[in-house]
């Protein structure tokens, strides 16, 4: 694949998260293992991405110039992060593991086959999920039970789900991709869903803790949203597959198109 495949990695790349929020930081492209069906960025020191494909998560350490295994069971199709490290979900159940990928733990079990995962705030209990049916799914502890959410008004062709937690005493703001049905939103913890406009399809949505205005979608290109899902507007005028923020960094945002991994770094505004 062309792939260079690091043991250890080089202490001044840990740092890559910090530069490229500082001036001069720049867009850039670099190659992917294989299409992305999932793209997150784990809140460990290195800011770890992780690109889950249908077949199995991969874990880049510095910023997508380097990408490796993780190991563990294959089908994995979606990925978030708990208090407890990561979980990725797929045909197999859902896989537990650190926040940098070394390994996943044996599956156990989920509901349903989830498609799709995400967490409101990257260390927190709360999971939500989308099955392969589009119905969505709550759990408050990090995975171990699940509990199928009302979702009222949200059609059954759900993608991807992302949600965003902002005063803990308020619910938490939830998004569905659903396909050529669009963009849909809860601010009822997925109670209830509503059409948002200006995005005709959508796929993947990314949220992020450090700045809960922004809203990152893919679909036929990318959209963004810098005032909280009110308004969307083209920023990339590409097919997009998957999209992350980076939790503590809202200037990194990835977008993975095919075998390639865009990343910007203000915050979705300008890519490579």
């Amino acid at each position: 694949m062309g792939l260079r495949l690091e043991k250890t990695v080089p202490p001044a790349l840990l740092l890559l998260a910090f530069a490229a929020g500082c001036a001069g930081a720049y867009p850039s492209a670099t190659p992917l293992p294989a299409p992305a069906r999932a793209l997150a960025v784990a809140p460990d020191f290195a800011g770890t991405i992780w690109e889950t494909t249908g077949d199995r998560p991969w874990r880049s350490q510095d910023g997508g110039e380097s990408w490796q295994p993780v190991s563990g069971r294959m089908g994995a199709v979606g990925v978030a992060f708990t208090d407890f490290g990561s979980e990725v979900v797929g045909a197999s159940g859902a896989q537990r593991g650190d926040y940098g990928g070394r390994r996943l733990a044996g599956p156990h079990s989920t509901p349903g086959t989830f498609i799709s995962v995400c967490s409101p705030y990257h260390r927190s209990d709360r999971l939500y999920a989308i099955d392969v049916f589009g119905h969505l799914w709550l759990s408050a502890d990090a995975g171990r039970h699940w509990a199928k959410l009302r979702a009222n008004r949200l059609p059954a062709s759900g993608l991807a789900v992302a949600a965003v937690r902002g005063d803990v005493l308020q619910p938490d703001v939830v998004y569905v991709a659903a396909g050529a049905a669009g963009l849909w939103r809860s601010r009822d913890d997925g109670a209830t869903f509503r059409h948002v406009p200006d995005v005709p399809d959508a796929h993947a949505v990314a949220l992020t803790t450090d700045d809960q205005h922004l809203v990152l979608v893919a679909g036929d290109r990318l959209y963004l949203s810098t005032d909280g899902g009110q308004t969307f507007l083209p920023v990339l005028a590409r097919k997009v597959d998957a999209v992350a923020y980076d939790p503590r960094n809202h200037r990194l945002a990835y977008a993975a198109a095919g075998r390639t991994l865009l990343r910007s770094v203000d915050g979705g505004q300008t890519w490579p």
